[in-house]
């Protein structure tokens, strides 16, 4: 991106591997989109069109989100580098960076790493990483649109879920680290008043409708597969679970309280940051059905209390999570490190200009 040196704001270009849904919408926010080839994380024919592209753009500061290796390429086009860290976790999906030495060495090319929440930032600071490098910008999340009770009692019905029925709403990737499985037990412990409906896809959905089937769970919980309405269904929801065994900061549970609605969420990393309990939902230990259940219980014979933490998340959201905050936050971060670039460049020169006056003096 090139920054206005006057203070009017950034130009933005986004390369992304491969077109489809993101490149559609960005393109539909009249956003400038350069496609790069998709040949995995960091595949040879990418690199080279995205140095290709650095070179025609000249940016200021190149925002990476998940590429190491764009990240030199970056910083050899000249340009400062600003990292987005948004888990914890690297064992789950690149084991390379497990090796201190090997994420110390492709850090030295970031000028910046910006993460989502306290948690994320003390996890990265055990691992040696500058703590001066390291800024919180919490997640941003759009308000919730106006919308009228008989839209949302439609969607109850098109879900078929019963109008008087306490809706828990989750969603999210069906995978083990998610604690579907847990809130299911969960969910069999609760009255038969309490339904759940369960938004995503994974590779254990099919393992997960076996278990709600084994609890006699087939007529309280719906498995709607993937949904782009998803704020919808949190809007006609009671209450939204978010049962990870690990999450640095769930989003949904940001959209969800942008509706209104109160959370329950695992003592997990970044989650205590943005679910605050009593205040804004209730938070629980990680893998336990039980205390889940409790929540739950707690909220289905208290609607009056779910009402009142949903409505002080909305509040929260508001003020802590729009989206003008975070971009002003990010941008703040862009001039910042540009200024300390140039003057690191400034004071690199003054030596050599001090010593070319002196010989040109004698």
């Amino acid at each position: 991106m090139l920054l206005d040196n006057a203070g009017g704001g950034c130009e933005h270009t986004v390369a992304i591997r491969g077109s489809g849904p993101l490149a559609n919408a960005l393109n539909e926010r009249a956003a400038n989109v350069a496609v790069l080839p998709r040949m995995g994380r960091a595949g040879p024919l990418a690199l080279v069109r995205f140095a290709a592209l650095l070179r025609r753009l000249r940016p200021h500061v190149v925002h990476i989100y998940g590429g190491r290796l764009e990240a030199l390429a970056a910083r050899a086009a000249g340009a400062c580098v600003v990292e987005r860290k948004n888990v914890c976790r690297n064992a789950y999906y690149r084991p390379l960076l497990n090796f201190r030495w090997a994420d110390r060495l492709l850090n030295r090319a970031v000028d910046a790493s910006i993460v989502p929440s306290m948690a994320v930032k003390q996890h990265f600071v055990q691992r040696g990483y500058p703590p001066a490098k390291m800024h919180v910008v919490y997640n941003g999340v759009e308000p919730a649109p106006e919308r009228r009770q008989e839209q949302l009692g439609l969607l109850r019905t098109h879900l078929g879920v019963p109008q008087d029925a306490f809706l828990v709403a989750f969603a999210g990737r069906l995978v083990p680290e998610k604690g579907v499985a847990f809130l299911l037990n969960a969910l069999a412990r609760s009255p038969e008043t309490a339904c759940c409906v369960i938004m995503g896809d994974g590779p254990i959905a099919d393992d997960l409708r076996r278990q709600a089937a084994g609890l006699d769970l087939h007529r309280r919980v719906i498995f709607t597969g993937y949904r782009e309405d998803v704020r919808d269904v949190f809007a006609c929801a009671d209450i939204v679970a978010v049962p990870s065994l690990f999450d640095t900061l769930a989003n949904v549970a940001l959209e969800a309280m942008a509706e209104g609605k109160a959370v329950i969420a695992t003592q997990v990393e970044g989650m205590p940051e943005v679910v605050e309990h009593g205040v804004t939902g209730l938070i629980v230990p990680p893998g336990d059905a039980d205390a889940l259940a409790g929540a739950i219980n707690l909220l289905a014979a208290s609607p009056k209390q779910a009402r009142s933490l949903g409505a002080e998340a909305r509040q929260r959201t508001l003020a802590r999570h729009a989206p003008a905050r975070m971009a002003r936050e990010t941008e703040e971060i862009y001039r910042n490190i540009v200024m300390d670039a140039q003057e690191r460049e400034y004071e690199c020169h003054q030596p050599h200009q001090a010593r070319a006056l002196k010989r040109h003096s004698s």
